[in-house]
C-alpha cells in the first residue's frame, strides 16, 4: 500500500463537458431514497465521479472540494478543486492514473502539490464564466452542446450598455432563486463584463468574486430579453436597485455556460 502518515494536499485543475452530469456537487440521499432507487446517485456528478476514481487509485476515501458548484449541464475549462491524501504517489503518476480511469467527458489537466492549508473554495478570489450564443441559422454539430442556438436578431450594443450596471459591488438577490438566498449573503462584486463576436457566436464573459445559484444564466437571459426588445432598457439597473426577482427575464439554458478560470 503506497501510503504514509503525512497528509498531502493536491490542487486539481479539471475540464469537463457537463452535458450528462447533475452538476458539480455529489448528491447525497437518505437510506430510504437509496433503497427505493437502488442507486446512491440519481445522475452522475463531477465531484462524485472524481471521488470514486481517486478512491480506486489512492485506496482510501477522499473528499474532492471544488472552488464552487456548477449547475447541471454547465461545462468547465479550468475548474479547481483540492483533495487531501496520505498517498505517496507523485503528481505526474497520479495525473496519468486518474485520466486513464475517468470517463472521456472529464479530464484532469493539472495536479500540483499545494500548501497543506490550501482550500479551493475559500481561497478563490475571482471566477470567470463565458456564455456562448450562436446566432446563425445552423449550428455546427461539434459545438452544439456548448452554445445556445438563438437565430434571431440581438442588439449587442444595447446589451453591452445594459451590462454596465452589473459592475462593482451589489446585492444580486434579483438574479437568483429565492430558495438559494436563505441564510447566506447575496452581495457579490462583478469586476468585468465583456462581449465578444466570433463570427455567428456572441460570447458574454463575466468575472467576479463569486456567483449565486443560476446568477450568470439569469444575467444572460435578462440581457437577451433586453437585446431582443422583450424588456425595456434599464431593466438590469432596476433589478439591482429593487432586488426584485420578478423583474428578471428568462434564465438562459445551462449548455451555453462554461467556467473559464478561477483566480487565487
Amino acid at each position: 500500500m503506497n501510503r504514509t502518515g503525512v497528509i498531502r494536499t493536491f490542487k486539481l485543475t479539471i475540464a469537463y463537458d457537463g452535458t450528462r452530469y447533475a452538476g458539480w456537487q455529489a448528491q447525497r440521499y437518505s437510506s430510504q431514497q437509496s433503497a427505493a432507487s437502488n442507486k446512491p446517485e440519481r445522475k452522475p456528478t463531477i465531484q462524485g465521479t472524481l471521488e470514486q476514481t481517486l478512491k480506486r487509485i489512492l485506496q482510501e476515501s477522499v473528499k474532492v472540494i471544488g472552488s464552487g458548484r456548477t449547475d447541471a449541464g454547465v461545462h468547465a475549462i479550468a475548474q479547481v478543486a483540492h483533495v487531501r491524501t496520505r498517498s505517496r504517489l507523485s503528481c505526474n503518476r497520479l495525473l496519468r492514473s486518474v485520466n486513464q480511469l475517468l470517463p472521456s467527458d472529464i479530464a484532469l489537466t493539472q495536479i500540483e502539490q499545494a500548501h497543506p492549508a490550501f482550500h479551493a473554495r475559500f481561497h478563490a478570489t475571482r471566477k470567470r464564466y463565458r456564455y456562448c450564443i450562436f446566432t446563425g441559422s445552423v449550428v455546427p454539430p461539434f459545438i452544439r452542446p456548448y452554445v445556445l442556438h438563438f437565430p434571431a436578431r440581438l442588439n449587442a450594443a444595447l446589451m453591452r450598455r445594459e451590462a454596465a450596471y452589473l459592475k462593482n459591488r451589489h446585492d444580486f438577490r434579483a438574479f437568483t432563486q429565492a430558495k438559494s438566498v436563505r441564510q447566506r449573503s447575496t452581495i457579490r462584486t462583478i469586476t468585468d463584463v465583456q462581449f465578444k463576436r466570433q463570427g455567428p457566436q456572441l460570447q458574454i464573459e463575466v468575472e467576479g468574486n463569486g456567483f449565486l445559484h443560476t446568477m450568470v444564466r439569469s444575467i444572460v437571459g435578462t440581457l437577451m430579453d433586453v437585446g431582443r426588445g422583450h424588456l425595456p432598457p434599464g431593466t438590469i439597473r432596476r433589478m439591482v436597485q429593487s432586488k426584485n426577482r420578478d423583474m428578471a427575464g428568462s434564465t438562459a439554458p445551462a449548455r451555453g455556460l462554461t467556467l473559464l478560470r478561477v483566480h487565487y
